[in-house]
């Protein structure tokens, strides 16, 4: 009898229930060892349910010790067999061994037991909570002969689960693991922000009312890895992660401006430069204070630096966010909202704010040069902006007509990879110095 098909309650004494890591280990193995003296299959499932930490934090840790009662309760009426083990690894892990199983299709078929098992409402009061759990399923021999392996595979193969509508996954050797490539890109990055070893590249801006460049983005690279931008929160989130804000920001703005004094002094070119902080370094207290000490390094008149914020939120939800806001306006550098997620209610109160800047990617409106309605939603953006002074910079513009209809909107510049892609500063001189275009 297959563990899918089964429907033998879970009070047999045969059907062990088993607390901690360990010991679930131990009785992996001796299953294990059952099932190499008898040449079966057996499986291994990792079942996740993170709703139970959400109770613990919302209702209390008992609330959370009685849902996983009743989700170990279900399994062991509804899926196990005499001879399964169930295993308790954690808040929200819960390890089934199916102790034989003639292939991956019949545990691909206790998983969905599992999750019809688990898909009715636990009630908590009057509310109704449900574990909406992921399962991923590993098997002897096929993906392991050792306790630690079956399960690292399992909670492998979960990741996959999670993002699958079918919410279950056998484990397989080359399939992505898209958590194990997040941890491994963030402790790198980590890594990569610690040892200073990140650069930036410089994309420029256009005046579009003058024709000529007026400024550069810059934006992080990193050297080792990839020669593509790296998102601005990525980088401070890995360097939140390893006690590195201030060190990173001041690195970053100390690069931008003595590129920027290096391409007016060599280059002949009086720009301003922008700099990306995540909307979550504003609550560093001391960024004014490192951002007054590189101007003073650099000597460059404050409103030459913008300082572009994403992720506007957090100056919704953090007062010491928005005094750091304000004492960056005091310093004299221009402030620039780079929040693609912004809503327009946001800005009602964005407008009491110190912004002088918006940018706004015009990816979104597809064709501005052809499109009328996009033109009027254009339109009245810019407009919007300017009279809420704020300068509007225009980002991901397609092509040169594209441009001069933005122009002729009244938007003030635009950065576009079709007029200038983001360069390292030697590459930057050589092409938009004393003879460069």
């Amino acid at each position: 009898m297959s563990a899918a098909d089964s429907t033998e309650p879970a009070a047999s004494p045969q059907s062990a229930s088993i607390s901690g890591t360990a010991a679930f280990a131990e009785a992996l193995r001796a299953r294990i060892d059952e099932r190499r003296a008898d040449g079966r299959n057996l499986a291994v499932l990792l079942i996740e349910c993170g709703v139970v930490g959400h109770l613990d934090a919302a209702w209390g840790f008992h609330i959370g010790d009685a849902v996983r009662e009743r989700i170990a309760a279900a399994l062991r009426a509804e899926v196990l067999r005499p001879g399964d083990v169930l295993g308790d690894l954690g808040r929200d892990d819960i390890a089934c061994v199916l102790s034989t199983v003639d292939g991956p299709a019949v545990a691909l078929l206790a998983a969905e037991k599992s999750l019809r098992a688990l898909g009715n409402p636990f009630w908590i009061g009057d509310d109704e909570i449900y574990a909406r759990p992921s399962i991923g399923i590993a098997l002897y021999p096929a993906h392991g002969d050792q306790p630690e392996s079956l399960l690292q595979r399992a909670k492998s193969a979960c990741g996959i689960a999670r993002d699958d509508a079918s919410n279950a996954a056998i484990y397989a050797e080359d399939q992505e693991n898209p958590e194990a490539a997040r941890l491994l890109y963030e402790n790198r990055l980590r890594t990569a922000v610690s040892d200073d070893v990140l650069e930036l590249a410089f994309q420029p801006q256009y005046d579009l009312r003058l024709g000529q460049i007026m400024g550069v983005e810059s934006l992080l690279r990193w050297r080792d890895r990839t020669r593509a931008p790296i998102p601005a929160e990525d980088a401070f989130a890995a360097a939140e992660s390893a006690g590195r804000v201030t060190d990173l920001l001041s690195s970053t703005l100390n690069r931008a401006l003595r590129n920027c004094s290096e391409f007016r002094y060599s280059a002949g070119l009086d720009l301003r430069v922008s700099v990306n902080l995540p909307g979550r370094a504003l609550l560093q207290p001391d960024i004014p204070d490192v951002v007054a000490r590189a101007l003073g390094t650099w000597n460059l008149r404050p409103g030459r630096l913008i300082v572009e914020i994403g992720d506007t939120a957090v100056l919704g939800e953090e007062p010491a966010a928005r005094e750091t806001l304000a004492r960056l306006k005091e310093l004299g550098v221009k402030l620039s909202i780079d929040d693609r997620g912004l809503a327009l209610s946001s800005l009602f109160w964005l407008a009491s704010l110190p912004f002088q800047e918006i940018k706004i990617d015009v990816a979104f409106a597809r064709d501005p040069a052809g499109e009328a309605k996009a033109g009027r939603i254009l339109q009245s953006i810019v407009e919007l902006a300017h009279m809420l002074e704020l300068e509007v910079v225009a980002v991901n513009v397609a092509d040169e007509a594209a441009a001069e209809r933005l122009k002729e909107l009244g938007c003030d510049y635009m950065q576009a990879d079709y007029r200038g892609p983001a360069l390292d500063a030697d590459n930057f001189v050589k092409r938009y110095g004393f003879d460069g275009g």
